[in-house]
C-alpha cells in the first residue's frame, strides 16, 4: 500500500486486532484514528487479495478449516 500517512506497522496491528474480533470503532479509539480510516485501510488491503497467494489448482483437493466452529447446528441445546 503506497502513499500512507501512518506507519505500515500501525496499520498491520490495527488490522490484526480487527481480525481478532475488535470492533471498528473500538479499533479506531485504540489506535487514535477514526473508524472511517480503519474501514479505508481494510478496503485497501482487501483490494490487493490477488497478490496474497497463488490460486489453488483447479483439480486439487481443498480442505477448509473453521476456527472454533460449533457442531450444534440444528439442535436446541442449552449453552455449555
Amino acid at each position: 500500500m503506497a502513499r500512507l500517512r501512518t506507519k505500515a506497522e500501525v496499520i498491520a496491528a490495527a488490522l490484526n486486532v480487527r481480525s481478532e474480533g475488535l470492533g471498528v470503532r473500538a479499533t479506531g479509539r485504540a489506535f487514535g484514528k477514526s473508524h472511517a480510516t480503519i474501514i479505508k485501510w481494510e478496503r485497501r488491503v482487501a483490494a490487493q487479495t490477488e497478490h496474497w497467494s497463488p490460486p489453488a489448482p483447479e483439480k486439487a483437493k481443498v480442505t477448509l478449516e473453521g476456527d472454533e466452529v460449533s457442531t450444534r447446528v440444528g439442535e436446541n441445546l442449552s449453552p455449555l
